[in-house]
């Protein structure tokens, strides 16, 4: 036990955002040996009974319970799908197997009592200003070299740039806190800039519409505003800084007015469509009617070709849209785990955010200074919304990260509470 709480270890249980964006794999690989300490500690004490298992989650954690369904239940819908179909691979179990590890490593957590909240605070906050520096010593090949986006060669950069904006705003969260110690504004606040200047970079439009939710929630969680209050705030700022940004920006202005004229020009039936947001209306509307046709089984494992070339399709999605989406899916995680895993995949993909929201708004209910709570919706908010527009949890280093960042800020937000 002195050996995993000593604090070099709890840097490293607490390291996986910090190259998450330089490094391949290494997200992945720090849940690995996460996973691989918790077993050891919790055999060692002998912990796996299920009266101790009770005790934490029934009894003294109730609504751990959120927690352990959510990351649960992706796991036994792609079981259960697939075998609706008779058809398993294993690549399917790569992402929900995540969350089923990241519930063994909250087993340990709660059994081990490990104290690491700075040192999660540290590496969240760490990750935009390494990743800001280090990016341009990186070799440009794969992502990189192929598009003049800021971007590193294993991550395409509409998902770089989503999670360099998701960790900005954990960052704008940090420092809309009073800190006793005026460094840590200066620190907070160059994470925050960081992630915001990789996320422009990086052209990505991927989870900005996330922006205002969360200055909302600042105005009335952190500062107590009242809600309309909070509401007509937050609108006049979020109206000021992007007013800002497009006329000081030109990545900003061009991205914006690329927006409004890709929505205005889609054509709904007999036209090509092949725009960034005109790919993504047809993907939508072709994985509506492909979930409709296999509900409870879903097209995971299954040749979608057949039905890509079905007339009803050709109609408003030119054959470089239709077959697109077998190579990088519909560009939506609810639609796309709707089509892979039917009715089930619609449910977990909800329950992934939902869950761990509940979870942290009950204690922001009743402790509303709680950083991790806060922290953790802003996170929740961040991914959701960038879900809308590609499959964030669909790549097993972005399931492994989103995994590790609820797991930790579930038990940092517990001790907190």
């Amino acid at each position: 036990m002195h050996f995993i709480s000593s604090n070099i270890n709890l840097l490293i249980l607490t390291s996986f955002p910090i190259f998450v964006l330089i490094i391949k794999g290494w997200t992945s690989a720090i849940l690995f040996f996460c996973l691989l300490i918790s077993l050891l500690y919790l055999f060692k004490t002998k912990s796996f009974n299920y009266s101790i298992f009770q005790d934490e989650f029934f009894k003294n954690n109730k609504t751990l319970l959120i927690i352990v369904f959510t990351f649960l239940f992706p796991i036994f819908s792609v079981l259960l799908t697939n075998l609706g179909k008779f058809k398993f691979s294993w690549s399917d179990l790569d992402g929900p197997s995540r969350y089923f590890f990241a519930v063994i490593f909250l087993f340990f957590l709660l059994r081990s009592r490990l104290k690491f909240g700075k040192f999660l605070v540290f590496s969240i906050t760490l990750m935009p200003v390494v990743t800001f520096l280090l990016i341009h010593f990186i070799e440009k090949k794969g992502w990189s070299a192929a598009l003049p986006r800021t971007t590193i060669y294993f991550i395409d950069p509409i998902t770089f740039g989503s999670l360099c904006l998701s960790f900005g705003m954990l960052a704008f969260v940090l420092l809309c806190e009073k800190h006793r110690n005026k460094l840590m504004y200066i620190w907070f606040g160059l994470s925050m800039l960081c992630g915001f200047y990789l996320s422009i970079s990086s052209e990505s439009r991927t989870g900005w519409l996330a922006v205002p939710i969360i200055l909302f929630l600042i105005l009335k969680v952190r500062l107590g505003i009242s809600f309309f209050k909070a509401l007509i705030v937050s609108a006049i700022l979020i109206s000021i800084i992007s007013f800002a940004l497009y006329q000081s920006s030109e990545i900003v202005k061009n991205r914006f007015n690329l927006v409004t004229e890709e929505i205005s020009s889609y054509q709904w039936s007999q036209g090509n469509n092949l725009t960034s947001i005109g790919e993504r209306i047809s993907w939508i509307r072709m994985g509506l009617h492909l979930m409709v046709k296999r509900p409870l089984t879903g097209w995971a494992n299954l040749d979608l070709t057949p039905q890509l070339n079905s007339p009803e399709f050709s109609d408003f999605a030119t054959p470089t849209t239709r077959l697109g989406v077998k190579g990088g899916g519909f560009h939506n995680e609810f639609i796309n785990n709707a089509v892979k895993y039917g009715i089930p995949g619609i449910f977990f993909t909800i329950f992934l955010f939902l869950g761990p929201a509940i979870f942290f708004f009950k204690i922001l209910k009743v402790h509303s200074a709680n950083r991790y709570a806060l922290l953790g919706i802003t996170y929740i908010t961040a991914q959701a919304v960038s879900c809308l527009s590609y499959q964030v949890l669909d790549f097993k280093f972005t399931a492994s990260l989103y995994a590790l960042m609820i797991v930790t800020l579930v038990y940092s937000a517990l001790n907190e509470y």
